[in-house]
């Protein structure tokens, strides 16, 4: 049960492929797709604003996840993120994990993040990256923080080149495959955007993969 409460994730990493990329309008709508075997079993809708330099400085993500049917396990999350110089500096937001409900408000400042989850005073060092599997950057950190539980997770990660399927196109790739406190694994295109990621619930495997 504790890797469902790790599966608020799911809902940030479609924000990957404007990480670091020009955008002529301030405002992006994008759009991914979960699937679960052959089986599309979610879906997530996000917002993004970038600076003049393609930098993110804003995200706005809903999501909707039902696998294998309410009954086993469904995930709804609302969040907003302020990023500057590719560090979180704010995180605001609801979830609907199973039933489980958070409310979060998170920032960081000049010692540490600091907030509350459901009310309840929170901090977490500045050496924890947050679970946004879209960025690049979070294979280059040993510890990470949840979302939305806001817990440390410490992870090792290998590395090896690959190559992932996106749409009708096969896209070389570097996998990155996560072990520890966590298990899944990441593919990024060799310009560090996100093209995939993969784990397990209930034995099964899960996929989310950019939309062509």
């Amino acid at each position: 049960m504790r890797f469902y409460k790790y599966c608020g994730l799911l809902l940030l990493i479609l924000v990957f492929i404007l990480v670091n990329q020009v955008n002529a309008e301030p405002y992006q709508n994008r759009f991914a797709s979960i699937s679960l075997g052959k089986k599309k079993i979610g879906h997530v809708h996000f917002v993004t604003k970038h600076d003049d330099n393609g930098i993110l400085q804003e995200l706005k993500t809903r999501s909707s996840l039902s696998i294998l049917g309410k009954e086993v396990y469904h995930h709804n999350m609302h969040v907003h993120e302020f990023w500057e110089d590719g560090e979180m500096q704010h995180l605001w937001g609801s979830v609907n994990d199973h039933g489980d409900t958070y409310e979060i408000n998170l920032k960081r400042n000049s010692d540490n993040y600091s907030g509350t989850l459901n009310n309840s005073l929170v901090t977490l060092p500045h050496n924890a990256f947050p679970v946004a599997v879209w960025h690049y950057t979070i294979t280059q950190h040993p510890v990470l923080f949840s979302i939305p539980g806001l817990k440390l997770i410490n992870i090792k990660v290998i590395k090896s080149a690959d190559k992932v399927k996106i749409g009708e196109k096969l896209v070389p790739a570097e996998k990155f495959v996560f072990t520890g406190d966590m298990k899944f694994t990441l593919w990024f295109d060799h310009q560090q955007q996100f093209l995939k990621w993969a784990y397990k619930v209930k034995g099964r495997r899960v996929d989310v993969v950019l939309d062509p």
